[in-house]
């Protein structure tokens, strides 16, 4: 069996693009960072999010049953470091994203993202400290941002156009 140590050295040279998490509801509203994000079908339109069990968000996200993806654009490192704080409130997240727009279920978009995608949990699956949430995308709208933000190597990388 690969180590912890082992397999996260192996998973820093996967680069990843950098998303927030958002979901809002009867049980509130909340963000974080992530990488593991990624399409599972165009048809129907789906993508899966990997979130650790013992993160804030995890309950919230399970109680709202909703969630929005939004993948964040090139010099956008200090939006993912802020929803990386655990010691921010959400509130001050939100505010240091630049703005939030609301998706038609009321998710909370980043209007700086390079794109927004708001989902409806499908399914939900346990693996080891992690559950994989599929969402059915129920809207996509562009966002504001250039490029794209990528993790690699444990740095954050921008791809194509940086916003000025």
């Amino acid at each position: 069996m690969v180590s912890r140590q082992d397999f996260r050295k192996a998973m820093a040279a996967l680069p990843a693009a950098v998303n927030i998490i958002t979901t809002a509801g009867p049980a509130g509203c909340h963000g974080m960072t992530a990488t593991a994000v990624c399409s599972v079908s165009d048809d129907p339109a789906s993508l899966l999010v990997c979130i650790n069990k013992s993160a804030r968000i995890h309950d919230v996200l399970l109680a709202n049953g909703r969630f929005c993806v939004n993948v964040l654009a090139a010099g956008q490192d200090d939006v993912s470091t802020a929803f990386a704080t655990y010691a921010l409130s959400i509130e001050e997240r939100l505010e240091r994203a630049g703005g939030v727009v609301a998706m038609d279920d009321g998710q909370p978009a980043l209007a700086q993202a390079q794109v927004a995608l708001a989902c409806r949990i499908a399914q939900v699956m346990e693996v080891g400290t992690h559950s994989i949430f599929i969402g059915g995308a129920e809207q996509v709208a562009p966002g504001l941002g250039l490029g794209a933000l990528a993790y690699y190597e444990r740095s954050y990388h921008h791809l194509g156009q940086v916003a000025a």
